[in-house]
């Protein structure tokens, strides 16, 4: 069994992993955000790479002289404390940019009170599945082209099946995250080769 820092899909070789853009780079995508006054949303199902694209962002905006304010919610912590956010909003200005992941986890009253509570601040980007609650900056969408792509950097030394990638990516509906998990789970127990190869079999 191969220890866990060994595995090539452990969370520390996935966190290498940088945001891949379809039809742009980071200076187009920054100039967009600059046109839109540092507000917007990054739309797209889970496992798309929103997390990871929100991540990156911060990293970018801070050279630009921006102060960045790292918010997440999810399914486990669907609210901040009132006193957290009142604490936030007495210091925000024109240089200060939250960027929200998982705001669609406010119900809608909620939502627009965080909106006027930090109506100070010089930007607001938020990750959602669904598009709404701010104008979109940009869908993240998966592919299988993506997804070997990804697989192939996390795990260069051995080519798995294109019939394997296909049946983990259908079956967590596109969930990169899901489906590299589970990857994970597999080069745990066994040698990749013998789980690529029983895989197949299955399929005969």
């Amino acid at each position: 069994m191969k220890r866990a820092r060994d595995n090539p899909f452990a969370v520390e070789q996935v966190q290498r992993l940088r945001y891949r853009f379809r039809d742009e780079d980071w200076p187009s995508f920054l100039n967009r955000l600059r046109s839109q006054n540092y507000r917007g949303a990054i739309v797209g199902p889970k496992g798309s790479g929103k997390t990871t694209l929100l991540e990156e962002l911060a990293g970018q905006l801070a050279p630009l002289g921006l102060r960045v304010h790292r918010l997440f919610l999810n399914e486990q912590r669907r609210a901040y404390p009132a006193s957290f956010v009142r604490s936030l909003q007495n210091s925000l200005g024109p240089q200060d940019v939250i960027l929200f992941d998982g705001c669609e986890q406010l119900r809608p009253l909620s939502w627009w009170r965080f909106r006027w509570q930090t109506r100070r601040a010089g930007g607001l980007i938020v990750t959602t599945h669904r598009a709404g609650r701010l104008p979109t900056l940009i869908e993240c969408q998966t592919t299988r082209e993506l997804f070997g792509e990804l697989v192939r950097r996390l795990h260069d030394s051995i080519a798995l099946s294109p019939e394997t990638l296909d049946r983990l990516f259908e079956k967590h509906r596109g969930n990169l995250r899901d489906a590299i998990r589970e990857l994970y789970d597999l080069a745990t127990g066994e040698n990749l080769e013998e789980t690529d190869s029983l895989t197949l079999r299955s399929r005969m």
